[in-house]
């Protein structure tokens, strides 16, 4: 799909083809062994911040590119443009704990962790979702007692992007009180601390080459000095302002996902004959390729409307909740129209397409499932 985008720059430009690049050689000829052997390989992170396309949207004085937030989505938006994107599932993408860290940590704290997150020499996920708790995060019961110098932690997260490959996790915890009561806070835990430890990569729908993992808290003795922003009480605040972000950026993913769907579906319609004619020729055919296109045209009007908002002044999170709310669905409406229209071969794994058809599954899920987005929404109303 080809739009004019004036939101972006030149800079950006380059930018996203040095990412597309990275993806086109350095990922894409890998999958297939890297989907056989369970997961991509650590140095992957290594090679991209050598790469300089992790971090691009930070301040050159933390290490990153000197770019802006719109780096931040290209990255997010190419992962969904490339078939890479389907194995990876926003593998890459870890900026999102990496901002947490810049918009509310100590300078101490952000001159020493953005320029790892930057080169790959720290891959660090947020760590929020636990066990039976799902979109809940104000059920979260994982625990930190302040004993001395140190917190105590305990209890577990799951869900957690490579989860088995980080060396850090930014974890929300409850502090204060108790799993029953206390405040939120984050606190950044070395996955080296005694204490610390990750159980096997997860098994899921679309098997890929990512990784996700359940990690386990039990009785980590973590410094007060990894107490973001250096205060208790905030997490819930950071969390949230965080996710706003990363609902918009993935709402762009989900989509630039949609639309390589639908470009691969043309070409196949185009190229498959059925009855002694193209699958394109059926009036069928043309309509429902008439209203995805349709639907994405609009969609892309209101992402690109969202992100030039956002350059202007904070995400909203209202916005950001209707962004991955509307593109999560509308990707998940294209995808299973594109594997219709390929017919038996949308349902081989011979075919990018039933990739990216069981990949989009779960976007209606993670950040937060539609139905909080509704209700994120409706409250605003």
């Amino acid at each position: 799909m080809h739009y004019e985008r004036p939101i972006f720059s030149e800079e950006h430009r380059l930018y996203r083809e040095s990412v597309r690049r990275f993806f086109k050689t350095e990922v894409e000829p890998n999958l297939k062994d890297w989907e056989a052997a369970g997961r991509y390989p650590r140095e992957l992170f290594n090679k991209a911040g050598a790469a300089g396309i992790l971090c691009a949207g930070f301040p050159e004085e933390y290490g990153g590119g000197g770019g802006d937030f719109l780096h931040h989505v290209i990255m997010h938006e190419e992962s969904g443009f490339s078939i890479a994107g389907a194995y990876l599932d926003g593998g890459l993408n870890t900026d999102g704990s990496a901002y947490m860290i810049y918009r509310a940590g100590t300078e101490e704290q952000k001159r020493y962790w953005i320029p790892k997150y930057a080169s790959g020499e720290v891959v660090a996920e947020a760590a929020i979702t636990e066990p039976g708790g799902g979109s809940d995060v104000a059920a979260i019961k994982t625990t930190a007692v302040r004993d001395g110098d140190h917190y105590v932690v305990n209890g577990s997260k799951v869900w957690i992007t490579n989860g088995n490959y980080c060396d850090m996790f930014p974890t929300v915890v409850r502090t204060g009180s108790g799993s029953s009561g206390g405040s939120f806070s984050i606190l950044l835990i070395p996955a080296d601390l005694e204490g610390v430890s990750t159980g096997k990569n997860l098994e899921t729908m679309n098997r890929g080459c990512g990784d996700l993992a359940e990690v386990f808290f039990d009785n980590v003795r973590v410094p007060a000095e990894n107490l973001l922003g250096g205060a208790e009480g905030q997490g819930f605040g950071h969390a949230m302002s965080i996710l706003a972000d990363m609902r918009l950026a993935e709402g762009a993913r989900f989509l630039a996902a949609a639309e390589l769907a639908f470009e691969i579906t043309l070409d196949y319609v185009k190229s498959r004959k059925a009855f002694g004619q193209r699958i394109f020729d059926f009036q069928n055919t043309q309509f429902k390729l008439a209203e995805m296109k349709t639907q994405l045209s609009m969609g892309r009007a209101f992402i690109d409307s969202c992100l030039a908002k956002a350059m202007k002044g904070p995400v909203d999170p209202i916005e950001a909740s209707m962004a991955k709310l509307s593109m999560s669905e509308l990707e998940g409406r294209v995808m299973d129209e594109c594997v219709q229209l390929h017919g038996g071969n949308g349902f081989s794994n011979e075919y990018p397409i039933s990739k990216l058809y069981t990949t989009a599954r779960v976007h209606r899920i993670l950040l937060g499932t539609s139905e909080i987005q509704k209700l994120a929404i409706a409250r605003s109303l």
